[in-house]
């Protein structure tokens, strides 16, 4: 809700240390493009994409459960991320 508001309470966060963390994982993403380690990709967009990939499973949890059942979710959908994120990233 915070952040749908418009951050009124963190904005400071987001664009002070938030900011600053990604920055940094964007020169490290870039280093591994430039080393050849991964392709060559929006190292913003694939950070966005994870936090959302990702966060979707924690936000909407009961919905998630609702379709898979009671099991344990969570372990089926970080090895199908990871294998979704590798073979995107292969060079």
């Amino acid at each position: 809700t915070e952040i749908i508001q418009g951050a009124p309470r963190i904005k400071s966060v987001l664009t002070g240390e938030l900011r600053e963390v990604v920055e940094n994982l964007t020169l490290l993403i870039n280093h591994w493009a430039d080393a050849g380690l991964i392709r060559a990709i929006d190292p913003y967009h694939l950070i966005f994409s994870i936090w959302a990939m990702t966060q979707h499973y924690a936000d909407f949890d009961v919905q998630v459960k609702a379709i898979l059942g009671e099991r344990d979710h969570f372990e089926d959908a970080e090895q199908y991320l990871e294998d979704m994120l590798r073979r995107m990233l292969t060079v």
